[in-house]
């Protein structure tokens, strides 16, 4: 549910303006109402530049973190050691990456190098002081014949890579000339030489490699520190630039807002301290009024999905109890695999467990679909693409000959939620009255499905309450094609209610059948993973083949390998199209029957971290 909001003035004289924003500080309660964009302040822009610098350096940091984190007692709080701390580690960095591209050019020149052998550089000096050269070529095998080694006096060196290597001896003021050879400079160091840079330049890598993991551990958290420390002046910050500023800005005015259920305690502490407030009325379709959810533990563990989308405004109401049921049964007829279902289980349960101090609510919404998933799975009759006896009966209603209609029946189900919903929003917004057309369409909806329907399942109900639904059925028709705008002339309800009818009709059609793909993405899963079986059950050898033992155990461990891989990559793809197919019909087809609005800004308490 949406919690309700009070909303306060207050007055401060500008000298008493600091010590009163550091006491709503104190309290942490007070979402203060933005009326000037933060942003436009160089400071508060040089701060957020600085946190988006420190998001870097951590994400730089990534591959030499560890689960270890080492205590840091004297974490600095102050501008001047965090820019040290982030030079300092950049520093440790370009080392790094300078040492990586050292070690990248040295193995290039130990590759261009190594054909030619070892060799003595400094004898070849020694030749160039004689008055003679040695010159380095490479030319196409083919083309080194031995004429042309004859002809040119060539000593041919390594064949490589479908070259031939060779030199030519040469007095140093005749330079030789073979145009089908290129000419390669001479070498400024040997094979060992390289070699040997190679290796201590290694060494020294690896050697700072280790160092980085080693200090990240303490880097972390006095990174995580400073980012505290800014972002705390970035809030007090932009506090003090909200108020507006009255009389030659010696008072200023402040509004925000406090959850209702803090209220009291904000008011008496504000008295206590002895300063000026007041609390003001708002009109919610004129102001953007912050949104805090308050949810039990099962509801809130969805609030994750509400939030892709967009909170409620706070006219609204909060559907993540309405979403949850319907997403977490979504996720399972997606996945349609108990196995899988308990494996996600398992691991968002293991990691829950072991997380301490973190949020936890991703894993819980994890354990909730992993579990639903489960209970599902074992409905659908399918388990590691096992099909469990029950899933062919086709009597059975969630076999795989009835799972499309259950499908499309679950679609027509939150779609008529959608719709009651709309009405009460709109009943709640505008008044009862013009919530009596949407309420009238809902009850149509089922009247005529339980006529009509009913009959086509073998199902007979008795004359007197077919009169009943027939009855609701017509009075609804007057109700929604006459009283759809209260207030209006009846012969433009009219006209509303026939554009309303086709709306209706055409939208609940491709609407209820969008939720075929509940079916088909469970289908294509339980079968992916049915061939898998099917594929590592082909590499055993069957029973009395006359197969010997190691062809057993090849053909087992073959098969466990299949398995994995098999059920691995099906599982990724089950969760992929489990979680983003079920988004696709909240945020679509249920929040567009149900009028969702959004735009709700998230309560953000003014305190210090």
């Amino acid at each position: 549910m949406i919690q309700p909001m009070n909303k306060y003035a207050f007055l401060v004289f500008h000298k008493d303006y600091e010590a009163f924003l550091e006491k709503l500080r104190t309290l942490g309660v007070l979402h203060v109402k933005e009326q000037k964009n933060a942003r436009e302040v160089d400071a508060l822009r040089a701060i957020i530049s600085e946190r988006a610098h420190i998001t870097e350096t951590l994400r730089s940091l990534r591959p030499y973190t560890t689960e270890e984190r080492a205590s840091s007692p004297n974490l600095s709080q102050n501008e001047e050691a965090g820019r040290a701390l982030i030079a300092e580690i950049e520093g440790e960095l370009q080392r790094l990456a300078f040492l990586n591209e050292t070690l990248t050019s040295f193995r290039a020149e130990a590759d261009d190098v190594r054909p030619w052998g070892a060799f003595d550089v400094s004898a070849l000096t020694r030749l160039e002081g004689a008055g003679y050269a040695l010159s380095f070529f490479t030319i196409p095998l083919a083309r080194f014949t031995e004429a042309f080694q004859s002809v040119h006096d060539a000593l041919p060196i390594a064949e490589q890579a479908g070259k031939q290597y060779f030199v030519l001896l040469h007095h140093s003021s005749d330079a030789p000339s073979l145009p089908d050879a290129e000419q390669v400079a001479r070498p400024s160091r040997s094979v060992a030489e390289l070699e040997t840079l190679l290796e201590s330049t290694e060494e020294e890598r690896d050697h700072l490699i280790q160092s980085l993991t080693e200090r990240t551990q303490h880097w972390l958290p006095e990174l995580e520190a400073y980012d505290t420390f800014l972002e705390n002046r970035f809030t007090f910050g932009s506090a003090q630039l909200q108020a507006d500023r009255l009389m030659d800005e010696r008072l200023l005015v402040l509004e925000g807002f406090v959850p209702a259920s803090e209220a009291e305690q904000f008011e008496l502490a504000l008295e206590q301290a002895g300063y000026c407030y007041r609390q003001v009325e708002f009109d919610p379709e004129k102001e953007r009024v912050p949104i805090q959810l308050k949810n039990n533990s099962f509801t809130k563990s969805f609030e994750f999905v509400t939030g892709l989308f967009s909170l409620p405004n706070y006219q609204e109401i909060d559907q993540t109890y309405l979403i949850a049921p319907f997403f977490m049964l979504f996720f399972g007829m997606c996945f349609g695999d108990a196995g899988y279902g308990l494996i996600l289980f398992c691991v968002s349960t293991y990691f829950r467990l072991k997380s301490k101090d973190a949020d936890t609510s991703l894993l819980a919404l994890g354990q909730w679909l992993g579990g639903g998933a489960f209970v599902v799975g074992l409905l659908m009759g399918g388990i590691f693409g096992i099909s469990l006896p029950w899933a062919s009966d086709k009597n059975y209603i969630f076999s795989q000959d009835n799972l499309m209609m259950v499908s499309i029946l679950i679609g027509i189900i939150q779609v008529l939620l959608g719709k009651t919903i709309g009405a009460y929003k709109k009943g709640r917004q505008l008044g009862w009255k013009h919530s009596l057309a949407g309420y009238a369409w809902v009850l149509l909806l089922i009247a005529l499905g339980l006529i009509y329907g009913l009959p086509k399942a073998e199902i007979v109900l008795p004359p007197a309450v077919n009169y009943v639904l027939y009855g609701v059925a017509g009075l609804a028709v007057l109700v929604a094609f006459f009283y759809n705008s209260p207030g209006k002339n009846p012969f433009v309800n009219l006209g509303s209610g026939l554009w309303t009818t086709y709306e209706t009709a055409s939208g609940l059609l491709g609407d209820s059948l969008s939720y075929i793909r509940l079916f088909a993405i469970g289908l294509t899963g339980g079968i992916l993973g049915s061939v898998f079986n099917q594929l590592a059950l082909s590499c055993v050898p069957a029973s009395g083949s006359g197969a010997s033992a190691v062809s057993y155990v090849v053909g087992w461990l073959a098969a466990l390998l299949i398995l994995l891989f098999g059920h691995g990559i099906n599982f990724g793809i089950a969760m992929i199209g489990a979680f983003v197919h079920p988004l696709r019909l909240t945020f679509v087809e249920y929040y567009k029957n149900s009028e969702f609005e959004g735009g709700g800004k998230p309560y953000t308490p003014f305190k210090k971290k």
